[in-house]
Order: C-alpha cells, then sequence, then structure tokens
C-alpha cells in the first residue's frame, strides 16, 4: 500500500471533490483520479460513489479513513522518531486542544518551558474533533472530551467554570471570589454555545438545580464574553482566565450536602506506542503541576480509582 495515496485518499475525503482536493494537493486531476483507482484496485474494494458532482465515501470507505489516518499518524511519528534518533532529543511535539485551551494555559505554560524542551506547536481543533486529532498530526491532545478506550492519559484536574462580571459590579466590589449558581440565574448570561463542553456543563448544572437565567445570549469567542460582562452587559460563563480588568468567580452548587465548583475535566491523552511518550508524559505532568500553580483557575480532580 502506497503512503502517497492514502494521503490523496484523505485529500479527497477532506475536499468532497477531485477537482478541490487536486487543488489543495498542487496535482492534476487525472493523475489524483488514477492514484485513487490504483488504491481502490489494491485495496479490493470501492471507496466512493459519485453523487452530483461530488464523491461520497461508501460504507467501506468510511470504516477505512480511521484506518487510513492511524497508518499515516504512526508513519509520521516514525519518522518523527528517527529524527530523534539521529539527533538524540525529541526535536517538537505537536498539541491539539481548544482555542481556549490554548489561550488560557497552554500557550501561558509553553512561556514557561525552555531551550532544553521540545517546542510545543500548538494546533486548535473542536472539544469533540480531538480524538480525530491523534490520528493526523498531533502527537497529544488536551482534551475536555471522555477518554477513549485505549488512549494513554494524565489527568489534568479540572478547569473552573467562572462569571466574570465588571470591575465595578457589586460582588467585585465586595472582593467575592465565588457565587452561587443560583444568583447568576438574576442577571443576562452570556455563554458559548452546546457544541462547547463547558455550556453543556453549565445546561447540566442548570437543569440539576431546576435553574433557568433571566436571559443566555450565546457567543463562540471567549474573550468577547468577557468584554461584554466588562462593559456591563451582564455576567459572562466560561473556563477562561479574566481579561480587560474582568474579576472572575467561581460558580458553585450546592450537593450531597456540600458546596462544589463547577468544573471542566481535563486531561492529556495520547496514542499507546509513540515514540516520545515518555516526553510527552513528562510534559503532561509539568503541565498539571503548572495548573495547580495557578490556584484560582484549576482545581486539581480526585485521583481515578
Amino acid at each position: 500500500m502506497n503512503y502517497r495515496r492514502l494521503l490523496y485518499f484523505l485529500a479527497v475525503v477532506e475536499a468532497g471533490t477531485i477537482t478541490s482536493a487536486a487543488a489543495t494537493l498542487h496535482v492534476a486531476q487525472p493523475g489524483l483520479s488514477r492514484q485513487l483507482k490504483t488504491l481502490e484496485r489494491e485495496l479490493r474494494m470501492t471507496l466512493f460513489e459519485p453523487r452530483g458532482n461530488r464523491l461520497v465515501l461508501t460504507a467501506s470507505g468510511r470504516a477505512f479513513v480511521p484506518l487510513a489516518r492511524r497508518v499515516i499518524a504512526e508513519t509520521r511519528q516514525m519518522e518523527a522518531a528517527v529524527e530523534g534518533l539521529r539527533s538524540g532529543r525529541v526535536a517538537q511535539l505537536t498539541v491539539a486542544a481548544t482555542a481556549a485551551t490554548i489561550r488560557g494555559f497552554l500557550a501561558p505554560f509553553i512561556a514557561t518551558t525552555g531551550p532544553d524542551d521540545p517546542p510545543l506547536i500548538t494546533r486548535q481543533a473542536g472539544h469533540f474533533a480531538l480524538n480525530d486529532e491523534l490520528l493526523d498530526e498531533a502527537d497529544f491532545i488536551v482534551s475536555p472530551t471522555p477518554m477513549v478506550e485505549g488512549f494513554e492519559t494524565v489527568d489534568l484536574g479540572g478547569t473552573a467554570l467562572k462569571a466574570h462580571v465588571a470591575p465595578g459590579h457589586p460582588w467585585a466590589e465586595e472582593g467575592r471570589t465565588e457565587v452561587g449558581l443560583a444568583e447568576i440565574c438574576g442577571d443576562r448570561l452570556f455563554a458559548h454555545s452546546r457544541s462547547s463542553v463547558s455550556r453543556a456543563v453549565l445546561d447540566n448544572a442548570l437543569g440539576a438545580a431546576h435553574l433557568a437565567p433571566e436571559r443566555l445570549t450565546e457567543c463562540e469567542d471567549g474573550p468577547t464574553v468577557e468584554a461584554l460582562a466588562v462593559a456591563g452587559h451582564g455576567i459572562g460563563v466560561s473556563t477562561d482566565l479574566p481579561r480587560y480588568g474582568a474579576h472572575a468567580l467561581w460558580i458553585t452548587v450546592e450537593g450531597a450536602g456540600r458546596r462544589e465548583v463547577l468544573q471542566v475535566p481535563l486531561h492529556v491523552a495520547w496514542l499507546p506506542g509513540h515514540f516520545a511518550a515518555d516526553t510527552i508524559r513528562a510534559t503532561a505532568v509539568r503541565l498539571r503541576d503548572f495548573l495547580v500553580g495557578q490556584g484560582d483557575a484549576v482545581i486539581p480532580a480526585p485521583p481515578r480509582p
């Protein structure tokens, strides 16, 4: 099986048409079509079927996609491992995470690393697309989504869900550090959409407490959520660290006889057998220590049984 043909196959999957894929790959359309036909002959199965001017994956083609991505990922790992053997060190690592994670603490953590550490190159992805990044170019991910069976992982704890208010807000002037879930429901809330894990945490808590905010406006951009709060339009709800002078308060709920802080669990994950597994694990532990050291941003999760 030809590595280049697998790359071509995945490019067509992403683009949906031979024309678009050929333009992305900078190859001629007839040549790309021949490569796909050759791959189908090698596999002895049909990967695509035409539908209008697009190519649609067959059932066999859909099942083959993750296998092809895994081969590509492992081949890239092998190339990086060989480079590491030649140089005696891990040249660099690619880490996939959400935009909020990268801005909130991953980039600040990278700033604390040194020239003897491998450069960490960030790759932005949505919450629910992070696991697929391990089958693409990412060496590891920082994810708030449930862990997948078979991945190597390190728990990072949980990043607190915060209510951001203007510096002149009464809660800020009183120096409060926590606010109850019921309290924030009395004001207009700005929060991420339902595609966000942090929004799912908020919605689940509201549902369990039989509460509903006075008004909730969705905004995908974390800095904008905080900017709206600082401007006095309401309360911004996110896991981000405070910006623009915003005052951040942990959001708490009462449960099982104790007060708990709403939080989004985080973990680092990578594929078993990764050539830089020891370096990734050590980096994950350092990242966890960094998060705990921030104190007001992260609450360590309890150890798993």
